[in-house]
């Protein structure tokens, strides 16, 4: 009995064990299970994360990719949109990219926000698991770029039908390259000395006019004519071809063996193209992107935004009394607080604000200089003449550039006569220059406008300046140059006229019209020349420029080319 009873003690006491071992091994299944949820829920989300973390990397990318496609602006505010409710999105597998910016102009830097969005492994009805990458991008304007259109080498004029496309007024001289798409005529006592001249259609000689001289080989002109030729009204050359000494064409052909004759094979160069209609929206600065800088009275770049329609009623006046500033992105300037001669390691300033706290170069006239010391005060210890420049002697008030790529700028100095220019620029409306007197620009930029140009009597815009004239002698063009583009005519530049520069007037640069080009008595031109036609009065000079390998920006018949984007930088997340 007790033994039965010992027994039953014990089965009671292992059925007690075995519930107790099986509560053990429940709590530690449970356990395990809770963990290996736990950690696979963790594991879940670290990928998401990840994952999410890719997809704002994509996102970023997608951003890249609007503001480096060549056929995009990179300086224009609006590629890309400004907040995340308007964002840009891209799907992929359970997430989406998403992508906003915003460009500061004064500074040329674009902040991006990138958004990777993930469905949450927790499941619906859960929020999207969101990773957010911030960046910034500097961007580079491109403010000058290689020369490929051969017409900016001449001037040049595309009318076509006419008996005389073009007729050259008495006592033309200077050396400047012609090429003529139609027919030439000379007027009386007109010698044409240029290196080349290419007359597609009949050469047409006035009494005592000439092409070259029979002096020697190197006094001959390389002519080309495309179809007959004749002097003084006598019979016609058909074909005009071979020696045409006899016509007072004294010609060289075959280079650089020359012999005496005329090559009756004209070469055809393209006529450049004006886009005035991308260039209204993409020029900077110009009617959708304005001033981010400003002093004085600027130009207003229209007035009616976005209609390219001539809006501007008041011609600007682009030398006037008064000072004036436009700068679109980085940079600063000042003036120079007292003479400087050529030797002179110091320099003082009328204001350093907006000039780096660092060491860093300004340009001075043609004058390339580094700032050493004097950082935030308004004296400089520099060193002169750097970059292949020259030190050279500077008056007081001379405008101190930072010489740092801005966006593009036309700024004027009323006491030096100096015109600061850089990037492509675009006015609906039109230009004077009616000053009388001598101004001289700096920096390399095209000039739109729906309008006309009038350079009026004894006026004078010049890339270099020698005494009271341009400094025909020493301009280069590869490095200062203002191409002025037009698209409208008559009014202030004469019936039938997109530019007009009167008596006694120059120009140093490029000129481009949609109709023609003329310059009246006495007017002086140095640079290439593009027009319907060219009207050369009595005295005119065309100087020989050199060869221009470099042409600013926007210039008509250049491939177009934008600012382009950096690498992002200064990350965030």
């Amino acid at each position: 009995m007790s033994l039965l009873r010992l027994f039953k003690k014990q089965e009671g006491f292992a059925l007690i064990m075995s519930i107790g071992v099986l509560g053990v091994l429940t709590i530690a299944g449970t356990t395990v299970m809770v963990s290996t949820s736990s950690n696979t829920r963790t594991a879940q989300r670290s990928k998401v994360d990840e994952t999410s973390f890719s997809l704002s990397e994509a996102a970023l990318n997608n951003a890249m990719a609007v503001l480096a496609n060549p056929s995009n602006n990179a300086l224009d505010p609006d590629l890309l949109p400004a907040t995340e409710s308007a964002s840009s999105s891209a799907p992929y597998e359970n997430g989406t990219a998403r992508w906003y910016g915003t460009l500061d102009r004064n500074t040329a830097v674009w902040t991006i926000t990138a958004l990777g969005i993930y469905d949450n492994p927790a499941g619906p009805g859960t929020a999207q698991v969101k990773r957010k990458l911030v960046a910034k991008v500097p961007v580079t304007p491109n403010l000058s770029q290689p020369s490929n259109n051969p017409a900016w080498n001449y001037i040049y004029a595309r009318a076509t039908g006419s008996t005389c496309d073009v007729t050259l007024a008495n006592n033309l001289s200077g050396q400047s390259q012609f090429y003529i798409a139609g027919n030439l005529c000379l007027s009386n006592n007109v010698n044409i000395t240029s290196t080349a001249l290419i007359v597609r259609g009949n050469l047409d000689l006035g009494n005592n006019a000439a092409v070259g001289a029979s002096t020697s080989m190197a006094t001959r002109v390389e002519t080309y004519v495309g179809g007959n030729c004749r002097y003084g009204g006598g019979t016609w050359a058909t074909p005009c071809t071979g020696n045409q000494d006899g016509r007072k064409i004294f010609s060289k052909m075959n280079p650089p063996s020359y012999v005496v004759g005329v090559n009756n094979v004209a070469p055809l160069i393209p006529e450049p193209v004006a886009d005035f209609a991308m260039w209204y929206e993409n020029a900077i600065p110009g009617p959708s992107q304005t001033c981010s800088a400003t002093s004085g009275t600027p130009p207003t770049f229209d007035s009616n935004y976005a209609n390219r329609d001539n809006s501007v009623s008041t011609v600007f006046e682009l030398t006037p009394a008064s000072s004036y500033k436009c700068r679109v992105g980085p940079g600063a300037s000042s003036t120079l607080g007292g003479a400087m001669n050529a030797s002179q390691m110091t320099l003082s300033v009328a204001s350093a604000s907006g000039f780096p706290t660092t060491p860093f170069r300004v340009r001075i006239d043609n004058e390339l200089i580094n700032v050493t010391g004097g950082f935030g005060t308004t004296n400089w210890t520099v060193a002169r003449g750097v970059n292949g420049t020259t030190a050279a002697s500077h008056v007081i008030s001379q405008t101190v550039q930072w010489d740092t790529q801005s966006s593009g700028e036309i700024s004027w100095n009323a006491t030096t006569k100096m015109l600061t220019v850089s990037g492509t620029i675009y006015i609906d409306g039109s230009l004077k220059i009616t000053n009388g007197t001598i101004n001289q620009y700096n920096g390399q930029a095209t000039l739109y406008l729906s309008g006309t140009l009038l350079i009026n009597n004894s006026s004078k815009l010049c890339g270099g300046v020698s005494g009271s004239d341009c400094d025909f002698a020493a301009w280069n063009p590869n490095t200062e140059m203002l191409t002025i583009v037009t698209n409208g005519n008559g009014g202030q530049a004469g019936v039938g006229n997109g530019i007009m520069v009167e008596n006694n007037g120059q120009y140093q640069g490029g000129l481009f019209a949609t109709s023609a080009v003329e310059f009246t008595n006495n007017a002086r031109s140095d640079g290439p020349i593009v027009g319907s036609t060219v009207k050369f009065n009595n005295n005119v000079q065309n100087d020989q420029f050199p060869t221009i390998t470099v042409v600013p920006v926007g210039m008509p018949g250049s491939p177009i080319v934008y600012a382009q984007p950096n690498p992002p930088q200064l990350f965030a997340g």
